[in-house]
Parts: C-alpha cells; structure tokens; sequence
C-alpha cells in the first residue's frame, strides 16, 4: 500500500507502487496541492487515485465516486484533516496522523516526535510497502 503522515500542516507520503510482492515503481507522485491551496495524498490504487483527484480537481463527471481500493488524506485549507475510505470523507481529530500499510511505524515515529516526512522515512525502513523517495506538503498558511 504507502504510508501516509500528518503532523503541523505537513502531508507526507512515500513514493512506491506495488504489485502484490512487486516493486513496480519508486517515483509515483501520491501528494497533490489542490486549486484551492488544499492538499490531497492517497494510498492503494493508481486507478482509483487518478479518479479521486479528477473528481475533486472538479474535471470529472462523477462529483463523488465511489471508489474502494484507495485510503486518502485531505488537509482542507482551514487545517482540518479528512480521510476518505472507500465512499465518504470522515473528519480526524489529531495533533497527527497516519494511514496505509506504513501506518503503526509512522505513528510510532510521531509519537516519539518525529514530524511527518521523518515518520514516514522511517516507516519507509520497516514497511516492504513503502519507498522510494519521501514526498510532502504543507498548508501555504502554516
């Protein structure tokens, strides 16, 4: 899957694609900045990603796909963070955040204090789901 990190503004994710047991590449960009300064990362499927982001990027037909094998996290510009799990968006509450495969190591880390790019660098370290290079991006306000 990926490892998605929220912590002090900051969104960050880990560039790997997986295949079942196959790396198929390290360079996917998962961490978007939307039009209006919000930010979107994802985890799962490629497809699905693709279709998330034409739906909220408002380039797409369908306003709120239904969409199964994809977790994301949306840091709205008013510094609330939203997950969205197969239909719907549902509201967190944290001073941080993880999600994806990588989840337990990168909430370990931020426990411990690690802000969310190093969170998931180390979640990068123990997760065979996550790598490549650590992608991430922070509210222009914060």
């Amino acid at each position: 899957m990926t490892t998605l990190a929220y912590r002090d503004g900051e969104l960050a994710c880990d560039s790997r694609i997986t295949a079942g047991d196959m790396i198929v590449s390290d360079k996917r960009r998962k961490v978007h900045r939307l039009r209006d300064g919000s930010i979107v990362a994802w985890a799962g499927s490629v497809q699905d990603a693709e279709l998330l982001l034409q739906a909220m990027r408002k380039t797409a037909k369908v306003k709120h796909p239904k969409l199964e094998d994809i977790s994301a996290l949306h840091l709205r510009t008013d510094g609330t963070l939203w997950e969205y799990e197969g239909e719907a968006w549902v509201k967190q509450d944290p001073g941080y955040y993880a999600t994806g495969s990588g989840s337990p190591y990168a909430f370990a880390a931020m426990d411990a204090g690690a802000s969310a790019k190093d969170a998931v660098r180390i979640a990068i370290k123990r997760d065979a789901n996550s790598g490549g290079k650590v992608q991430s991006l922070k509210l222009k306000d914060q």
